[in-house]
């Protein structure tokens, strides 16, 4: 009798503490769901939640993460190409900074991170650089770079690039074009690996910025809403987009 009563008061307490951890969250949520909608269109700035919001009980306890796009690489995006104007492009793009940055995705309090990290493709340094404006903080990792691709073996024809790309990731995905690149099953544990290093150092830190990629954020946001990370902003795909991630608790 005793250990069904000491179950059910564990229970108790347990469901009590999640209530508590999600009611936390209630404020900071919907502030960034107002954002989300007003920003549809077009992604907005962001700030991190700072301490004088009081939207939580305990701020020590708020973990945040928050995910950016690159911005738009330096390169002609259209037309048709061979698929060895499709390779030269492919490289291109992986060296080639970012056009000016149509908008600041994010503004940072002074003093607010101790290091911005970044994917080590330069289109992602060239982002942080250009909208932080404090390169001293960069810290770049190919832990966090994009997911590799090639392009497809086909006849040396002109396609329209966007074909070459795109039949290019989806084959990838099938297992299919990823001879001499990184297939998709080492990708996605390299992207578990570094949502395990992004949760760690947001736990230590309380507040952690990447710079990276659109396919690499979206897997990083699965991997780290299966550990418990709520997303409370997603401004989408496309270049300089952001995602926010948060997490109440010790």
């Amino acid at each position: 009798m005793h250990s069904i009563r000491y179950g059910w008061l564990l229970g108790l307490v347990f469901w009590m503490t999640v209530i508590d951890v999600y009611g936390q969250l209630e404020q900071v949520e919907a502030h960034y769901a107002q954002l989300q909608e007003q920003n549809q269109q077009q992604p907005d700035t962001l700030h991190f939640v700072q301490e004088d919001s009081n939207w939580v009980a305990d701020f020590s306890k708020l973990s945040q993460i928050i995910l950016i796009r690159h911005g738009e690489p330096a390169l002609q995006h259209n037309g048709w190409r061979k698929r060895s104007e499709a390779m030269e492009y492919v490289r291109a793009y992986d060296s080639v900074g970012i056009f000016p940055p149509a908008f600041i995705p994010l503004i940072l309090v002074a003093g607010e991170l101790g290091v911005i990290h970044t994917s080590s493709i330069n289109r992602s340094i060239s982002t942080a650089k250009q909208v932080f404006q404090q390169p001293e903080l960069l810290q770049s990792d190919t832990l966090f770079r994009e997911f590799e691709r090639k392009v497809f073996a086909f006849p040396n024809v002109k396609l329209p690039l966007k074909m070459w790309l795109r039949t290019s990731r989806v084959l990838w995905f099938m297992n299919l074009n990823d001879k001499g690149v990184e297939n998709r099953t080492a990708a996605k544990d390299r992207a578990q690996k570094a949502a395990r290093f992004l949760e760690q150092d947001a736990l230590k830190n309380r507040k952690t910025l990447l710079v990276s990629h659109g396919l690499l954020n979206r897997y990083l946001e699965k991997y780290l809403n299966e550990r418990g990370w709520k997303t409370v902003y997603n401004g989408g795909h496309g270049y300089l987009s952001q995602k926010m991630l948060v997490r109440y608790g010790p």
